[in-house]
């Protein structure tokens, strides 16, 4: 947010260069216009007087063009200009005399650039009588084009508390001498060239409204929004002799160039109780001219809308919820809070900040304005800046509370139309540039611990911005304090908006509508977010709105059906899904704790899914196409899995199986997104697939990625390290074990929660530095629970390491227990010791006894008649009677082929051996 430059002093450089030289002073912004042209007043003063002028402001061109120019000074407070810029209308206020009580408003018309005449006709007083009460106008714009002889032209004459006028004004053409009555050139009038006068006898006036106590005016749509008070609907016929209650109701106006106006918007407020002024009652006035409100200090409404389908219904007031104390009387802090009603969601958003001093709450005037496509900006200078996100993208949730960016010192900026996120002071008219830079928000996450407020923060860069590298900046902010107990949800919300970031920026326009049924956010938009701004705690909170569609006119109750505007966007949103179901991963976690307790790995064949290579290659590197995607492509380990098939894909196929189901019922219930395909039956598993697989091919990308940062903050970057995986973590000191597995840990834990896949190879390499980070009864634990996975290479780099000391071989035997059979099979057959060849051989024998089928390499026949014949021990037969029993026993029980006599003859020899060293 940049202080850059004033509005009063570009104004005076433009008229230095038009070559008045006469001091211009006292600047004041009139009003603005449809095409964002600006009116603007100014008093000029010469040697022998002081005259005020209405000049327009052309933004884009950098035009300023004098309109009118007063006689005398006058205080000007608004004004307006017609399209064809011919006729003015504006609202002078005379300030009460010494015997007066109340300021007075009249409302003038005068012509403007008139041609070929040097003076120009006296203003023209609209009302009979000037009013006390707030005054107010505006021309209606239309197309501009050639207009006939006779042109006609509209503007409003807004009286507070009284009524809203259309005034009608005729403007014709002079004919000359030389026009042709029957030409065509004659009938159009070309203001620039020919005689026109306005005929203020054919003015023409009707009322519209009648007793209203706001309004406001939109130049980009042409719509006039008004408070009126309507009658409760009475659920008894019993009378009442009481007055009857008013409810205040907001009402809006659409005006056409071809068409009568016609009303669009009824909606009931929930505001609090407005007085309405009584005759002879001092009523206090702020002139604001931009946007055009009517009202009094009693009522704080600003509507904010959008063509494309967004308006909101913004109100701010102050409140005290404890009564002063009677001996003082006096208020020293009081609570501001304002209320933001989306209408294209069907909702409204609380916010309430306690604790302000009363010298500078009664001064608040916050400024409401789109911030981008996404978010509603709120800005009280000096104390907040809230970002909501608010846009059509998606349900309202994720809103961002940080303080002011720049402490400026400003009354109250005013946003223009079609002026981006230019604002003016309306005290100073300092120009200001009001945004929130990403550099605040990345310090707002630094200075701000709250949870909701950094997923908020989080949000906004991986789905809005979708700039992963700001992401791994606020990661690495994270890694900085690796033990705190937020980081494992902040990393869910990395993870879940980076794949839907990915998947919706891949999705083919046929399954755009499906973007709806993923799952968005780790924030939950029904509980309150609680935040800090300084030393203020915020507060807010949403509510839903009923019957919404009810407030509006369908397109077959509009006088053009087939008209698209704001309010037909805005009809079919309300009547849209509001609430769509989004996928949930708890669903997936479910099932995964069920199928994982008897998962074998080494007994299943290779799944088919995103990630394995005879798989779909739907999604991967064409999804996930981030700005950082090559950047993080290397891990500090090898992505290997020693299994047939690995627990990532298990984990990847469960997760394609469930968002199958979840699209295909709710495509199928709501018939979303597939309305302009014939058959949307048939259609529709078609593109449920697609979408499932690529959110599991962008789920595994983004755990990848996650991965690479949270390596990288913790020490180990795999770009600058020489080796990977278990050499690499010899390699570190423990210190930088230490920070690795804590922040791995974290890492783990927020992929298993989401049931999101691991990086092939992670497993591995996370046992192995726990198992050398931890003392080894806190690495058998976290193996117990299943934490660790010993998988065939970690396990032999384990085994390697113990020893075959006694304490080692019995750590050795404690883990073998701990794994599957078909696993603990193979590490056996690798492990020389005798006690492995011991273990083998008595499996091998159980199973011959049991009937359980063997197949051992070879036969091994003639060994069996060597030990029947003395061939082991000649000189001590009575030692291996006991193997010939064995034998014999063993060769009932299955055939010479099947029995392994080499194994079972080593295993009683070291069984002797240790015997007669005991």
């Amino acid at each position: 947010m940049l202080n850059s430059e004033n509005l009063a002093a570009n104004f005076c450089g433009l008229l230095a260069q038009q070559g008045k030289k006469d001091p211009a002073v006292e600047w004041k912004v009139l009003g603005q216009e449809k095409d964002g042209s600006l009116l603007v007043n100014w008093v000029s003063k010469s040697v022998d007087q002081t005259r005020s002028h209405v000049g327009i402001f052309e933004a884009p061109t950098k035009n300023f063009e004098i309109l009118y120019t007063f006689p005398e000074r006058e205080n000007i407070i608004q004004a307006s200009v017609n399209n064809s810029r011919t006729l003015l209308v504006y609202v002078k206020k005379v300030e009460p005399k010494e015997n007066e009580e109340f300021a007075r408003y009249l409302p003038y018309l005068v012509e403007i650039n008139r041609a070929k005449e040097k003076k120009v006709p006296p203003p023209f007083e609209l009302l009979a009588m000037d009013r006390s009460k707030q005054v107010m106008v505006q021309f209606l714009w239309k197309k501009r084009d050639n207009f006939d002889k006779t042109y006609k032209d509209k503007f409003l004459v807004m009286i507070h508390e009284e009524c809203i006028l259309l005034f009608t004004v005729s403007i014709k053409k002079i004919l000359s001498a030389d026009d042709d009555g029957h030409s065509t050139a004659s009938l159009r009038i070309d203001f620039k060239t020919d005689q026109w006068f306005c005929d203020t006898k054919e003015l023409i006036s009707e009322s519209i409204v009648r007793n209203f106590t706001w309004c406001q005016w939109d130049p980009e749509i042409q719509s006039l929004y008004y408070i009126h008070f309507k009658p409760l609907t009475r659920i008894t016929l019993e009378k009442d002799e009481e007055k009857e209650d008013l409810s205040p109701t907001l009402s809006a106006f659409q005006f056409h160039d071809d068409l009568p106006m016609e009303t669009v918007l009824n909606i009931p407020l929930n505001l609090p109780k407005i007085p309405i002024t009584e005759s002879g009652t001092m009523v206090i006035y702020e002139d604001d001219t931009i946007p055009l409100r009517i009202h009094d200090s009693s009522l704080n409404l600003v509507i904010v809308s959008n063509e494309i389908g967004m308006l909101f219904v913004c109100h701010y007031y102050l409140y005290m919820p404890v009564k002063p104390p009677e001996e003082t009387g006096k208020m020293e802090s009081v609570h501001f809070a304002y209320s933001v009603t989306i209408l294209h969601h069907g909702c409204v958003i609380h916010c309430v900040v306690p604790g302000i001093s009363w010298e500078k709450a009664k001064l608040m005037k916050p400024t409401f304005a789109l911030h981008g496509d996404h978010h509603l900006l709120v800005f009280q200078a000096d104390l907040f800046a809230h970002l909501l996100d608010v846009g059509l993208s998606h349900e309202p949730c994720c809103h961002i509370v940080c303080p002011p960016p720049v402490q400026l010192p400003v009354t109250h900026l005013v946003p223009c139309v079609k002026w981006g996120s230019l604002t003016f002071d309306s005290a100073t008219l300092n120009l200001v540039s009001m945004s929130v830079s990403k550099s605040h928000l990345i310090e707002t996450f630094k200075a701000d611990t709250s949870l909701d407020n950094r997923i908020s923060i989080l949000h906004y860069f991986s789905v809005h911005a979708v700039d992963m590298d700001l992401v791994a900046e606020l990661i690495g902010i994270l890694m900085e304090h690796p033990l705190s107990l937020d980081i494992g949800s902040l990393m869910k919300e990395v993870l879940i908006g980076g794949t839907y970031a990915s998947v919706k920026k891949g999705l083919p326009p046929e399954a755009v509508a499906l973007i709806r049924y993923l799952p968005l956010t780790m924030s939950n938009p029904l509980k309150p977010i609680q935040a800090k701004v300084n030393d203020l705690s915020v507060g807010i909170s949403h509510e839903t709105l009923y019957n919404t569609n009810m407030m509006l006119l369908s397109s077959q109750q509009r006088l053009s059906p087939y008209r698209t505007d704001i309010w037909t966007c805005l009809w079919d949103r309300l009547n849209e899904n509001k609430e769509p179901v989004r996928f949930s991963s708890e669903q997936v976690v479910e099932k995964l704790m069920f199928s994982l307790a008897c998962y074998q790995p080494e007994t299943l064949s290779r799944c088919t899914t995103p990630m394995s290579p005879v798989g779909p290659k739907i999604g991967g590197n064409d999804v996930f196409s981030l700005s950082h995607r090559n950047q993080v492509t290397d891990l500090p380990f090898v992505e290997l899995e020693e299994c047939t098939a690995s627990k990532q894909e298990h984990v990847i196929s469960v997760n394609l199986r469930e968002l199958s189901v979840h699209l295909a019922k709710y495509t199928a219930k709501q018939n979303v997104g597939f309305r302009w395909l014939k058959n949307s039956y048939d259609q529709a598993p078609t593109y449920v697939h697609t979408v499932a697989s690529m959110y599991a091919s962008a789920q595994y990308e983004m755990s990848k990625i996650l991965c690479g940062f949270v390596c990288r903050f913790a020490g180990v970057d795999a770009h600058q390290e020489t080796s990977k995986g278990f050499s690499l973590i010899d390699s570190l000191s423990s210190s930088r074990q230490y920070s690795l597995y804590y922040s791995l840990e974290k890492f783990c834990l927020a992929v298993q929660s989401l049931a999101y896949p691991l990086p092939q190879g992670f497993s591995s390499f996370f046992a192995y530095l726990g198992y050398r980070t931890l003392s080894y009864d806190m690495f058998l634990q976290y193996v117990q629970r299943h934490v660790f996975e010993l998988q065939i290479d970690v396990m032999k780099a384990i085994l390697s390491d113990l020893g075959d000391n006694q304490e080692g071989l019995r750590r050795k035997l404690n883990l073998l227990s701990m794994l599957p059979q078909s696993r603990a099979r193979r590490l056996l057959n690798k492990w020389t010791h005798s006690t492995s060849i011991q273990i083998r051989a008595r499996d091998h024998a159980t199973n011959i006894l049991c009937g359980v089928p063997v197949f051992p390499r070879g036969s091994h026949g003639q060994l069996k008649q060597n030990v029947r014949h003395g061939g082991i021990y000649p000189e001590n037969q009575e030692t291996i009677a006991p193997l010939d029993t064995f034998l014999d026993l063993l060769t009932a029980k299955a055939n010479l082929n099947e029995i392994d006599f080499n194994l079972l003859i080593d295993a009683t020899i070291s069984s002797l051996e240790k015997s007669s060293l005991a």
